[in-house]
């Protein structure tokens, strides 16, 4: 069902959830959560802003003491005034240290979120809200957008993308809102397919850091962590098993990639065998986890990420398959895919096509539809009818009708 009266993803700015008062709407309003005196207090005595005051007052008054003294000649307590001077200039280098530190750990982290219809808006929107609270408990500032899935796969491609847009327009946000931010932590909240198509959207040349957060299925707290990143990293983990086959009758200019990250096996490989068959495509690459839960930790992921990349661009394919179109089944985590889509398909996203599984039909469907075949016109029209196998599928003109001039 097409949602007539959608205007598309906005920006929400929030506070962090310790302190600060930057928080509302993007283009508007003020509010947000205040940590009080006590905040404050923590805010100064953590980022180094309470050593450097000390510091500096100390090194300060008992230096000018200690000056004083040398210059009247009185070297009584002369001593206690240059361990005083000593004491506030280590308390200013710890300062400055802190200071260093903090800034360089100073994140913003954005949350996406695509809300799915079908599997629930109520599930959507508790997912949505754990991942702001854990943004607005690690962040200086968090910025979160969202859109509602509509259900129609045309209508769901062109969100995705605007909600894609509208995330490069929450980076540069931030970049404004906290310029001594480092990294940005980017909390996805999506199906698998729309992940992978949002990454190939994003794309992974970004002028900060962008990590990707994962969901810890696992036990544990916080409840994401940081899993991988967009840009290229180098990374000799492998931790799948590869396997390239030819799917008979199909077409040898089509390629697709499976990655079955959850270690379902044949039950996971046979239903992908048989929709690469009914779609006709000539080579499946299939990488395999061992187990049912990757490690969660960044090594992992990265290495998850950069193998499938690897694998994916030396995989012994024909010439017509590297020019041809691709596909790819995803499993397992959300950030793997849109990292996966941002590495492979952002330079041309026209030739990839997503298998997501459809829980009612038990079948894989392919996102974004694919678009109507072109007519050949003209001269290629007249010597494609001539051919005689096209002649037998052409519909017989009926002799009522005249032909056209």
């Amino acid at each position: 069902m097409t949602d007539e009266r959608w205007d598309g993803p906005r920006l929400t700015v929030f506070g962090s959830a310790t302190g600060g008062s930057r928080a509302g709407r993007a283009g508007g309003g003020s509010g947000g959560d205040r940590g009080g005196w006590a905040g404050g207090l923590r805010a100064a005595l953590s980022d180094g802003t309470a050593a450097v005051a000390v510091g500096g007052a100390l090194a300060g008054g008992f230096g000018v003491e200690a000056a004083k003294s040398v210059m009247v000649g009185e070297a009584a307590g002369r001593w206690w005034f240059v361990v005083g001077c000593l004491a506030g200039v280590a308390l200013l280098v710890a300062g400055f240290g802190l200071r260093e530190r903090t800034h360089r750990q100073v994140q913003v982290g954005i949350v996406v979120t695509a809300r799915d219809v079908g599997r629930g808006l109520a599930r959507a929107r508790q997912y949505e809200q754990q991942a702001e609270e854990f943004s607005r408990s690690t962040c200086a500032v968090t910025v979160a957008t969202a859109v509602t899935l509509s259900g129609d796969p045309v209508v769901d491609k062109s969100r995705v993308e605007e909600l894609a847009d509208e995330t490069f327009n929450a980076l540069m946000l931030a970049q404004r809102l906290t310029p001594e931010a480092t990294r940005v932590n980017l909390i996805p909240t999506m199906p698998l397919h729309l992940a992978f198509w949002f990454g190939a959207r994003l794309g992974h040349t970004h002028s900060r850091e962008v990590r990707v957060h994962a969901v810890r299925q696992a036990d544990g707290s916080p409840p994401y962590f940081a899993a991988t990143a967009l840009r290229a990293t180098e990374s000799a983990a492998a931790p799948l098993s590869a396997s390239l086959e030819t799917v008979e009758g199909g077409d040898p200019s089509r390629a697709a990639l499976a990655l079955d990250l959850q270690g379902f096996g044949r039950q996971f490989a046979d239903p992908v065998r048989e929709t690469c068959r009914l779609h006709g495509i000539g080579h499946l690459l299939v990488l395999r986890s061992a187990g049912s839960l990757l490690t969660e930790d960044a090594a992992t992921y990265t290495g998850v990420v950069e193998q499938a990349r690897r694998e994916w661009l030396a995989a012994a394919l024909p010439s017509a398959a590297r020019t041809g179109r691709y596909a790819v089944f995803l499993s397992g985590s959300v950030a793997i895919s849109l990292a996966l889509g941002a590495r492979l398909a952002a330079p041309d996203p026209g030739r990839w096509t997503v298998f997501s599984f459809d829980r009612d039909t038990h079948s894989y469907q392919p996102f974004p539809l694919p678009g109507p075949t072109r007519k050949p016109r003209g001269r290629l029209a007249e010597r494609s009818q001539s051919t005689p196998e096209l002649r037998r599928l052409a519909p017989r003109r009926s002799s009522e009708t005249p032909p056209r001039s």
